[in-house]
């Protein structure tokens, strides 16, 4: 590629000289797009968690919830760096208008109420209005440019983690034998590949490596066939970073890499840890010493109650109708989510209907089954009485069209006041012994109409 001419880089400096009114309109739309990653990554990991995951294994929790925790991290810096870069360029450009009508920037000597020490002082902080004003453009235009590696760098492991799961679902689905047999070596053996190919890119890259006659040459190999993994971005990313790298010192070049990095691994960690608590119904750092929000048993929660939660929110467990219920049924609808699946199959298996039979006799056959196999997983009881024949009937429940389970439970034997609806699921790790768990407590008031 021919280097730019004389007039050519004219052209440039004077498109960088005028770049900061742009730089200023990107960044206020970025603020405002950026603000809305937080929520669709939550979303993103509640639909993993209603319709992927097969589990409650360790397995199928930790390499999401990970992702999630780099995908807030990085939400979150994307966020601050966009808002810091708007602070900055809109305080340089009161700078500029602060020079438009005072050419002279400082004038120490015309400081009141100061002697000579202490103007000689403020000279050296303060120094030059021009050198502050060059310093605080570049300063702007930097952090912009860091701004969008994040940008980049999202993106690449949004498509680095999205292949990945695709490639999952798809031999899960297929060969459903072979995931079971070899999924778990598999993602090991990534994830060593990975972890090899990042320690063995640090460790060529020390002098004495690089230098060396063989590790020089294998260095090259291996940091030219890594630009994969870039995702078609190894070309942007690297020439923003290579830039930095060649115009400060490599102090300062490692130090700040150093510190992004803790930072970033830092951040991430924060979100892995508090969704994993959050998952497992365990409190994040409750700040009242008498205020409890681990057990559903002895809480509200608005998403239990048709009346209190938001059009907007999905049922995570199960929902009644309302907190007071009056009516002489309580409508009960359980979440079903992908992981039940696992646990219902080891109760009972589906019949393979006549192939004589037409379509919908055959979905009418396996729909029965399925209620009944359903029927066996769940539980339901109110206090202390346990409802042994309850008929469940499929449903997409709500605004956000929740698939699930609804049953009509009679009220007739509830007390007037406080009453507390279980729903249990059956522990088929304990089978054949038949051992019911509460899946979720939703504590409710009694209060019939006269």
């Amino acid at each position: 590629m021919d280097a730019p001419q004389p007039d050519h880089k004219n052209w440039i400096s004077e498109l960088a000289g005028q770049s900061w009114n742009l730089e200023m309109l990107i960044s206020g739309a970025a603020i405002f797009s950026t603000s809305f990653l937080p929520e669709i990554t939550e979303s993103a990991l509640d639909a993993y968690f209603e319709n992927y995951q097969t589990s409650d294994d360790v397995s199928q929790l930790v390499v999401p919830v990970m992702a999630y925790g780099f995908a807030e991290t990085i939400s979150y810096l994307l966020i601050a760096t966009f808002i810091g870069h708007f602070v900055l360029r809109a305080f340089w450009v009161g700078m500029v208008g602060l020079r438009a009508v005072y050419p002279d920037g400082i004038i120490y000597e015309k400081l009141p109420k100061v002697n000579d020490q202490i103007q000689e002082i403020y000279r050296k902080q303060f120094g030059d209005s021009d050198d502050f004003i060059v310093s605080l453009d570049r300063l702007c235009s930097q952090l912009f440019s860091i701004a969008f590696v994040l940008v980049l760098f999202g993106i690449m492991m949004s498509m680095l983690y999205l292949i990945g799961f695709i490639l999952a679902i798809f031999f899960k689905s297929l060969t459903p034998e072979f995931y079971e047999q070899w999924g778990e070596i598999i993602k090991n053996i990534v994830t060593a590949f990975f972890l090899i190919l990042g320690v063995s890119i640090m460790v060529l890259s020390q002098k004495r490596m690089r230098e060396h006659p063989f590790w020089g040459k294998v260095y090259t190999q291996v940091a030219k066939s890594s630009s994969w993994m870039y995702m078609g971005l190894y070309k942007p990313i690297n020439y923003i970073l290579l830039t930095f790298a060649s115009h400060v010192s490599l102090k300062k070049y490692y130090t700040f890499s150093t510190l992004m990095g803790l930072m970033f691994f830092s951040m991430s960690m924060f979100f892995f840890v508090r969704k994993t608590f959050e998952y497992n119904g365990l409190p994040w750092l409750e700040p009242r010493q008498y205020f409890s929000s681990g057990t559903s048993e002895h809480r509200l929660m608005p998403n239990n109650y048709d009346n209190l939660r938001t059009d907007e929110e999905a049922i995570d467990e199960a929902a009644i109708q309302a907190d007071i219920i009056r009516e002489p049924f309580l409508k009960v609808f359980i979440n079903y989510v992908r992981r039940m699946d696992t646990d219902v199959e080891k109760i009972c298996q589906l019949p393979e209907p006549a192939d004589s039979l037409r379509g919908f006799q055959k979905r009418l056959i396996l729909d029965k089954a399925k209620l009944a196999c359903l029927q066996k997983y769940f539980q339901i009881s109110i206090n202390d009485s346990t409802y042994q024949e309850v008929e469940l009937m499929f449903e997409k429940h709500g605004v956000q069209q929740t698939e699930g389970l609804t049953a009509y439970i009679p009220t007739q034997n509830c007390k007037i006041g406080r009453n507390t609806l279980y729903i249990k699921t059956m522990a088929t790790d304990s089978l054949p012994k038949t051992r019911f768990v509460t899946h979720v407590a939703i504590p409710f008031w009694y209060a019939p109409e006269n």
